[in-house]
This record gives C-alpha cells, sequence and structure tokens, in this order.
C-alpha cells in the first residue's frame, strides 16, 4: 500500500515542471507509469497531487452519493471535475504543472511537498509558512481528538 510521508523541498522551473523527490517515486512503484491527478484543494492554496488509482477510489465514492438526475447534483459535479486534471510523469519524476494550477497553488519557484498517505500536498514555501498549523494548535487538537476517541 502506498503511503506518501515526509516533506520535501523542490523547484518549479520556468515552464511549470517540477520533479517529485526519489522518495515518493519509489513509494509510488508501478503507479508511476500511470496518469497522477493534480486536484485544486478546496481548504488551502496548495494542489494535492494522487495516482490515479487512488484517485478514482475518491471519485467512485463521490459519485455514488449524488443523484445524476438532479440538477443541483449535476452543478456540484461539474465543480468537482472542474477541480482536477490528468498528467503524466516522465521517467526521471517530472510533471508539467499547469498555468492556472500554479497560479491557484501561488506556485512560483521554490515548492515544500509533503507526503499526505494516497497523496502529495504542492505548497508555495512562503504561502505554506503563512498557512502553516502552529505546533501548539497541533498539540491542543491532538489531546482533544484523544479525548474525543476515549469518550466514545
Amino acid at each position: 500500500m502506498t503511503e506518501f510521508t515526509g516533506t520535501y523541498s523542490a523547484t518549479i522551473d520556468d515552464k511549470g515542471r517540477i520533479v517529485l523527490p526519489a522518495a515518493f517515486k519509489k513509494e509510488m512503484g508501478e503507479l508511476a507509469l500511470e496518469p497522477l491527478v493534480i486536484e485544486r484543494n478546496l481548504f488551502k492554496d496548495c494542489l494535492d497531487i494522487y495516482p490515479e488509482k487512488y484517485w478514482n477510489d475518491r471519485v467512485t465514492e463521490f459519485k455514488s452519493t449524488l443523484d445524476p438526475f438532479d440538477e443541483e447534483d449535476d452543478d456540484f459535479l461539474q465543480f468537482f471535475y472542474e477541480n482536477f486534471i490528468k498528467v503524466g510523469m516522465a521517467a526521471n519524476g517530472r510533471i508539467n504543472i499547469p498555468a492556472d494550477y500554479l497560479g491557484y497553488g501561488k506556485l512560483t519557484k521554490n515548492a515544500r511537498l509533503i507526503g499526505m498517505g494516497l497523496s502529495i500536498r504542492v505548497w508555495d514555501v512562503d504561502v505554506y509558512e503563512g498557512q502553516r498549523m502552529a505546533k501548539s494548535t497541533f498539540v491542543q487538537r491532538f489531546k482533544e481528538k484523544r479525548r474525543q476517541k476515549s469518550a466514545e
């Protein structure tokens, strides 16, 4: 099972290309031969990259909640599909990020890539530092979650 972990630095070139760290490429194994999906993160100014296999599972789960004959669900589905794109990865781990996705993520030159389990989060370094959760907030939320879990 793929489990992306760790934090890495990367550079985005003038053509919008970024090379995934060797650790991420290795973790993908044979999935590196399949397309990747780049999604605009709905909550933060960053992008999420998924191997297509895991993305397809998300799409299937999402679509199972919708009625294809409901107008609001149709709009909902359209927004969902507008929010991601499939790309290929070169043998060296390089991917091209379309310009509008770079703009959405406020990505310029220096990027921070964070393993998020089944996906890889891509941040502009400066944006990441401005939106990153503080350690004290993490500790507080962690304790709250543990208390909730033990109360169940």
